[in-house]
């Protein structure tokens, strides 16, 4: 099955939640460096800044993103993935990434704050740190300051909205 084959089912509308994932290109580590980390961070910020995105999570793997987002304008999925990959490609100065993204429509009845948790402890299930806290590169907007991020992980929260 080819990428084309993977958009045909592909629908996008503004208010709702996604779960994406895309692949830096070869699986290459780039997230690995500190200036590249936060270059994409800061085009994840910009994307919501303007009104596209609204993240609800996300985790920033050495090589590959995942992010739980729900869309907020009229720019289609599939156009806010491009913009995304684009701008942190030319801002990293090279080819970052795979061609095409994951993504999932959430239903009403799945559990965000689970879906969450489960995804921003990507790090710890890797073996890349023993601890949440010890990991820079993700955000939960059921986290907040002062938690202890690895409570996080195991805390039952209601489901959001």
């Amino acid at each position: 099955m080819g990428y084309g084959d993977l958009r045909k089912g592909r629908h996008s509308a503004p208010g709702q939640e996604y779960l994406l994932t895309t692949v830096c290109t070869r699986r290459q580590p780039l997230f690995e460096n500190r200036h590249n980390a936060e270059t994409l961070i800061d085009e994840l910020r910009h994307l919501q800044a303007h009104g596209y995105i609204e993240w609800l999570a996300w985790v920033l793997m050495p090589d590959h993103l995942h992010a739980l987002g729900s869309l907020t304008g009229t720019l289609p999925l599939s156009g806010l993935m491009q913009r995304l990959k684009g701008r942190s490609s030319r801002a990293l100065g090279g080819s970052v990434w795979q061609p095409g993204f994951h993504d999932h429509a959430l239903r009403a009845e799945e559990d965000r704050a689970a879906i969450a948790r489960y995804m921003v402890a990507n790090p710890v299930r890797a073996g890349l740190v023993s601890s949440l806290r010890d990991y820079p590169y993700w955000y939960c907007q059921w986290f907040r300051t002062g938690d202890d991020p690895d409570e996080l992980l195991w805390a039952k929260h209601d489901q959001p909205r």
